[in-house]
């Protein structure tokens, strides 16, 4: 209803515009023909017809700028719908960028590590050189850029996104910060535990602010002292293994050895398997493994043993 009121309304509108004027070209060109006016030329006759066309069309184009002005229908109009689908088409390529650039950030909105989180653990040790500092130090950041990098792949491939080079580096740190961990960590006179630490929160792509920090740590076991040891049956030496692995593990966590990752950092590797069996192999009745420190472990070191048959 209210369309057809205004369609109504538009027509009443121009229908009053144009006899206005109408009526107003009317009068001037009487009033010129009375007057008895010539231009370019021509008779009195001529001449008012001639001011009276053009005052008209001065009018009608002055009235139709104005309604330009005022209404953007009528702009619309009058510059023609190519112009309004040009601006279509430029609105659907803006809008096609934001919905790249949402994707984009929902898709970098994937929380690679958080802030202050704590991705690579390592110890040194009591007195050790600005040499063997620099190399503990390196060698925990290179491990938290690996796992950093790890875990950016794990996103990009539920993501079908571009996969990081194993060699990129992620972390974020200076020359300078780096030369002053290694002067501050020198020639301690107890050992301590290092944690690489995260600055801020990092997304999908992130580069990895990081920092060390250190606790102190006690050592748990000496080099060459036994970690852990048990008895078991030949016959059931492989259920056994299984089960002497397991429970060195809880033995180093009950005396104190952090668990990182969900791990105590060190595996026992198949060649020392494939020599214990080899050995199990000539012997009858049971036999006892003995877990030994391969080094001075710490609570933060990694369980770094090698494995003993005593028989």
């Amino acid at each position: 209803m209210l369309i057809v009121v205004r369609v109504i309304l538009i027509f009443l509108l121009v229908a009053v515009m144009a006899g206005g004027i109408a009526m107003l070209g009317n009068q001037l060109g009487r009033k010129i023909g009375r007057r008895k006016m010539t231009i370019f030329g021509l008779r009195p006759r001529h001449t008012s017809i001639f001011i009276t066309t053009v005052t008209g069309s001065i009018i009608a184009c002055l009235t139709l700028a104005l309604a330009m002005l005022f209404s953007n229908d009528v702009r619309i109009v009058i510059q023609g719908k190519l112009e309004e689908v040009q601006k279509l088409e430029a609105r659907a390529t803006e809008l096609q960028r934001q919905i790249a650039i949402l994707y984009d950030e929902a898709r970098r909105g994937t929380i690679i590590w958080n802030y202050e989180q704590e991705i690579a653990l390592n110890t040194i040790p009591a007195g050790e050189d600005a040499r063997a500092v620099a190399t503990i130090i390196d060698s925990s950041l290179k491990y938290a850029n690996y796992i950093s990098v790890i875990k950016n792949n794990k996103v990009a491939a539920q993501q079908n996104a571009e996969l990081l080079e194993p060699e990129k580096f992620l972390l974020l740190y200076t020359p300078e910060e780096f030369d002053a961990w290694v002067q501050q960590y020198t020639d301690l006179p107890e050992p301590v535990g290092l944690w690489v630490v995260v600055t801020e929160n990092c997304l999908f792509g992130d580069a990895v602010p990081v920092t060390v920090r250190t606790f102190p740590v006690k050592l748990l076991y000496s080099e060459g002292s036994v970690v852990y040891s048990r008895e078991v049956k030949v016959s059931e030496f492989l259920l056994d293994w299984h089960v002497f692995i397991e429970d060195l593990k809880k033995e180093a966590l009950r005396n104190g050895m952090i668990e990182f990752d969900n791990s105590l950092g060190a595996e026992i590797d198949g060649d020392m398997l494939a020599k214990i069996s080899r050995v199990v192999e000539h012997t009858e009745g049971t036999i006892t493994l003995e877990a030994v420190a391969n080094r001075d472990l710490y609570k933060s070191s990694k369980l770094d043993v090698s494995i003993r048959v005593k028989q």
